[in-house]
């Protein structure tokens, strides 16, 4: 099975890079290119967004093979769309890996973690054609309003059962 996984990181959203493993298993992920941000967010205030919204739109999107407007969505007025050619990127591995798993034919939230009263983690899988990928987006909320600052998602089906197990049992 192909390993796929495409991190997007908070502020410093770095290049993505393609790697071979010995296996000739491609494996994707990103490349720091420096430990500063080279764009500033815009000092206008986002409107408030609303995590369980944005995912729902986000997948409806994917479902309906509008993947501009699926990430348009859901980076709008965030520092992650500051950096604009690494979000191209991620919609081009994002589009890869629906070509390689299948169109996407809807979603399911398997956890939401909160980390205090302000950070979130929503862990979902796209119900692909073929098979399904893991999805985690973290939302942190600034005053009244939330924010998307991490996106990740990957194939590692086998290691979602073993959290979700070790999370269940806490």
């Amino acid at each position: 099975m192909r390993s796929f996984i495409i991190v997007l990181f908070l502020c410093t959203l770095p290049l993505l890079a393609e790697e071979k493993s010995g296996s000739g298993k491609k494996r994707y992920s990103f490349t720091n290119e420096s430990d500063t941000p080279t764009a500033t967010p815009s000092t206008n205030p986002s409107p408030s967004l609303d995590p369980t919204a944005a995912l729902s739109r986000f997948f409806e999107a994917l479902k309906a093979d509008q993947l501009e407007v699926a990430y348009s969505g859901l980076v709008k007025n965030t520092i992650i769309a500051a950096r604009p050619e690494n979000v191209e990127k991620l919609k081009e591995k994002t589009r890869e890996a629906i070509d390689n798993f299948g169109p996407v034919k809807g979603y399911e939230v398997v956890e939401t973690l909160e980390v205090g009263k302000s950070l979130y983690r929503h862990t979902c899988i796209s119900l692909n054609e073929d098979l399904p990928l893991r999805w985690r987006f973290y939302f942190y909320r600034s005053g009244n309003q939330w924010k998307i600052v991490d996106l990740r998602v990957d194939d590692g089906i086998v290691e979602l059962f073993d959290e979700v197990a070790r999370n269940r049992k806490k």
